[in-house]
């Protein structure tokens, strides 16, 4: 990507669009992380998308690229978070799947995900959706580090707990 990102920079326009195209999918991937609803991610992944076409030639390191606008997209769902109102969460506990196939299973995650506060949420989604290092969420999400490192053990804590809760919860169902 940092070939046709510096061919952007210096006027490409097939460059500049194969980089938004490219840009797209994990920016709504991660405003629909941050926001939880479909409609609100593509909005705010929009955004993200107009701001970092107007700012690309401020980017200085062209191999920054994946950090740099996931921070516009991160920023952008969060000022889309302000913006709503307020929804109330899911109760998953009447949605208690009564087989186990891959399908509830992705519901389970899904949902046990969407559960998680967005400072937990969003460094999760960074780390095992987009792959990013420790290193690489924090310069997206303005922490340290360290810091992600310690909100990711405590997101897959709570992810542990609620999948546990959620196996227990259809067992008991089931009989």
């Amino acid at each position: 990507m940092t070939p046709d990102v510096r061919a952007a920079q210096a006027g490409d326009a097939d460059a500049r669009d194969r980089v938004l195209r490219a840009f797209w999918p994990r920016a709504y991937r991660l405003a629909y992380a941050v926001l939880g609803n479909r409609a609100a991610a593509e909005d705010a992944a929009q955004e993200a998308l107009i701001l970092a076409a107007a700012r690309l030639n401020s980017l200085r390191e062209p191999e920054a690229f994946d950090v740099w606008s996931a921070r516009i997209v991160v920023n952008a769902a969060r000022s889309a978070a302000r913006r709503r109102r307020p929804e109330r969460p899911l109760d998953g506990a009447h949605a208690v799947a009564r087989f186990d196939d891959d399908a509830v299973v992705r519901l389970d995650v899904a949902q046990a995900l969407a559960a998680l506060p967005s400072w937990l949420r969003e460094p999760v989604v960074l780390r095992y959706v987009e792959g990013f290092s420790s290193a690489q969420i924090g310069a997206s999400l303005g922490a340290p580090a360290a810091t992600i490192r310690f909100r990711l053990l405590l997101a897959r804590r709570r992810l542990a707990t609620a999948l546990a809760d959620r196996v227990r919860v259809a067992e008991e169902y089931a009989r």
